[in-house]
């Protein structure tokens, strides 16, 4: 029943042409599409593979159908935008959100395209003021829309048009970019070579077969197999021997090129704008493949260290309130806001150059404080800043990180900073009735999108629990506020034990879901982790922070920062207020964030040396594939054979009697009209072998040449082979005589073989 409903299917839905050439296109895009992916331009370089797969599909159906070109193309160009769209900014739901009901699903629909417009906001805001901008979502949307482009115009091309080397070339063009630019293996070109060159010969053929059943022409399928096994064969032959001979070195060429002004120039506009394409991050804020911020400490219990690492003091206004309690608590450097289900990462960011005295933009808030700090960087080199509370205002130089158009992620020191410096930074006043009158409804929509997204792997028992621990499981009538649901979580999570001494965590587990459910003991960044992928289970946009704890000021009010110290927390955002801190991490469980922490606080030993650099590994040497090598060779000797060895090894093994010239002229003649589609038939004299021959040339205007030499050399052989005229008198004249037939019949044998009409 599968089998015949299969069948149906295939027959119902068969292209024009048949499935073959079908085929045989669809593998040719495949070879680009696969360079691409090998390259590995952007993350989300995959949606290449819907763009040029459904571009190819939609091209081919309209190309097959009665549709105006206009308005296929126009089709065309509307359903491109609105998938490359949809794929880049991610509109199709999680499974959490599915499962809400199609007004969450339109919600969460207006929240990815207000995050994708933030982030293109902050592309163009980086590149028209000359900054360096690492967000790929401009170039993984130019992506998709030239994939798509390419695999519509490549069907359009060989179904409508009746061209199929306009797409193919125009394939091989964006393969033969992608492969210089990208410097991606050689063998995908090949690849796409060899399949194109078979698709195009055998489409060209199919289209002039076309256009003989319109024009009544007469003509044998038999040559259609015979063409295909022939253009496949020569194909992967040359793909064989081009893996086979030595790569040619462009070198020479591509610098002379790149070393033109106006290329050069245009290229480090490029490189800015595009910074975060095929480039990984190598400053101290990344973290490891290994999960969390710091990977090394999923091993075990680290030997920590005592180091100092800073000095500082805070001052606080005079003005401010006995006890009160601000939304920042710890020295504070980056943010991270993807979760891997292994750990965090930074999505792409914007780098702005920002002059020493010169504010960093920041949205007004109520309650705002200002906090000045000076600190004394003694540990290492490293460039990052670190503020109790937002930055704002340096005494260097710096460059600031942006996510978007706004949301700031950290601060860097340039052009040599000092490691001793100065900073204002601010922070909000908490006022508890402020942030349980904060509405999740009034928070933007791009900070609900970038900080509210989950993988889709992670285990329903993790929401189901996070729905728990945050209150809205209890059948009230009326939710807690999104910030009682937060503390409710931090509460919750306060009641796991605290340890470094831990077991190296599965590879194939959510990080979260592990210490959730099977280890249920951490150190900080478990705590955080889960925190912040809890809250965004419930819908509450939360981030995951890294730093350093406040310490005890001494006499003198300054403050002894040690690599021990190190620490990350939560961030959850409430409308109208901000980022607010959470301490879910159970030594340093607080009601509430104060403003320091208060002298005699102790934190359990944590670490977080400097990051490595990272250093990216020198592309392996390309190795042939011998098999590839070997089975090319022999479909061109496949070929070689069906066309020449065959008759060469019959007439080899053919009695040999040796001939005059008459009689090898009158040979020609008959091997000529058999190739010609006119074979001597058995039984026939000389007289009316010619005269057959003729008649079957008649009309023929390409013929006209061979009436006198074939009547000739009839006459010629007939006297041979019969009379008493010795051959010699007529050698000279018969081999004139095929001289003149010879071409004649080679032209007619030719436009049989490819059924041309006369």
């Amino acid at each position: 029943m599968a089998v015949e409903l299969l069948a149906r299917l295939v027959h119902r839905y068969r292209p024009r042409f048949g499935w073959l050439p079908f085929v045989l296109l669809a593998a040719a895009l495949a070879g680009l599409v696969l360079s691409v992916l090998d390259v590995a331009w952007v993350p989300l370089d995959g949606v290449v593979i819907w763009t040029v797969a459904l571009g190819f599909l939609l091209g081919a159906l309209l190309a097959q159908r009665t549709v105006r070109p206009a308005v296929a193309w126009l089709s065309l160009i509307v359903a491109g935008a609105a998938l490359s769209l949809a794929l880049v900014a991610e509109l199709w739901p999680p499974p959490f959100v599915a499962r809400q009901g199609a007004a969450e699903i339109a919600a969460y629909g207006a929240r990815q395209l207000a995050l994708f417009a933030d982030r293109a906001a902050g592309w163009v805001t980086a590149v028209a003021g000359g900054g360096r901008s690492t967000e790929t979502v401009v170039f993984t949307l130019g992506l998709a829309l030239a994939g798509w482009f390419v695999a519509a115009f490549l069907a359009w091309s060989s179904y409508r048009l009746g061209r199929p080397y306009w797409g193919l070339t125009l394939v091989g063009a964006a393969l033969a970019v992608n492969t210089f630019y990208g410097q991606a293996p050689l063998y995908w070109a090949v690849l796409f070579f060899g399949l194109a060159v078979t698709a195009a010969t055998f489409l060209n053929y199919l289209h002039r077969e076309a256009e003989w059943e319109r024009a009544g022409v007469d003509y044998s399928a038999e040559v259609r197999p015979d063409l295909l096994v022939y253009a496949a064969g020569v194909s992967l032959g040359i793909m064989s021997l081009a893996m086979a001979l030595p790569a040619i070195n462009f070198r020479a060429i591509a610098e002379a090129f790149q070393r033109q002004e106006a290329v050069v120039a245009a290229e480090q506009t490029l490189e800015r704008a595009f910074a975060g394409v095929q480039q990984p991050r190598t400053d101290e804020g990344a973290i490891g493949a290994g999960g969390l911020p710091r990977s090394f400490l999923l091993g075990g219990d680290p030997q920590l260290a005592a180091t100092v690492v800073m000095t500082a003091a805070v001052a606080l206004p005079a003005d401010l309130p006995p006890g009160a309690a601000l939304t920042a608590r710890n020295w504070r450097s980056v943010s991270y806001d993807v979760y891997t289900g292994r750990g965090w990462a930074r999505s792409s960011e914007r780098d702005e150059a920002v002059e020493a005295g010169q504010p960093i933009p920041a949205a007004e808030a109520a309650a705002q404080i200002t906090l000045t700090q000076t600190v004394d960087w003694v540990h290492d080199r490293r460039a990052t800043r670190y503020t109790v509370g937002r930055p704002a205002l340096f005494s260097h130089d710096l460059t600031v990180s942006w996510r978007g158009s706004d949301d700031l992620v950290g601060v860097r020191g340039r052009n040599n900073a000092p490691f001793r410096y100065t900073a204002q930074s601010t922070a909000v006043l908490l006022d508890p009735a402020g942030l349980e009158a904060a509405r999740l409804e009034d928070v933007p929509a791009e900070i609900r999108a970038r900080y509210t997204a989950l993988p889709r792997g992670i285990p329903d028992r993790v929401y189901e629990l996070a729905r728990v621990a945050a209150g809205l499981e209890a059948g009230d009538a009326a939710p807690p506020s999104p910030y009682a649901q937060a503390r409710a979580i931090e509460a919750f999570l306060h009641q796991y034990p605290y340890t470094l001494d831990l077991p190296q965590p599965p590879r194939d587990v959510d990080i979260v879901d592990y210490f959730l459910f099977d280890l249920q003991r951490g150190f900080c960044d478990y705590y955080a982790s889960a925190m912040v992928v809890m809250a965004r289970a419930v819908g509450l946009p939360a981030r995951l922070a890294a730093g350093f704890l406040q310490q005890p000021p001494d006499a003198r009010g300054v403050q002894t920062v040690r690599q021990l110290d190190a620490h990350s927390w939560a961030e959850v955002y409430f409308a109208g207020i901000g980022w607010v801190e959470f301490e879910p991490t159970a030594p340093f469980a607080v009601a509430a964030a104060p403003a320091a922490p208060a002298a005699g606080d102790s934190a359990p030993p944590t670490f977080e040396p400097p990051q490595p650099m990272a250093v990216v590994p020198p592309r392996a040497p390309q190795r042939q594939t011998p098999w590839f090598l070997w089975l090319g060779l022999a479909a061109l000797a496949l070929v070689v054979w069906q066309l020449w060895g065959r008759r060469a090894l019959a007439r080899r093994r053919a009695p040999r009697v040796p001939l005059d010239a008459v009689q090898a002229a009158f040979a020609g003649l008959q091997d000529g009209a058999a190739a010609a589609g006119h074979p001597y038939r058995p039984g026939q004299t000389p007289d009316e072998f010619a005269a057959a021959l003729l008649d079957q040339l008649e009309g023929d205007e390409a013929a006209a040449p061979l009436r006198g030499a074939v009547a000739r050399l009839a006459g010629m052989f007939a006297a041979r082979q019969y009379g008493r005229r010795p051959a010699t008198e007529a050698a000279d004249e018969a081999r004139a005589a095929w001289v003149e037939a010879r071409a004649p019949l080679r032209r007619l044998a030719w436009r049989r073989r490819f059924r041309i009409p006369p």
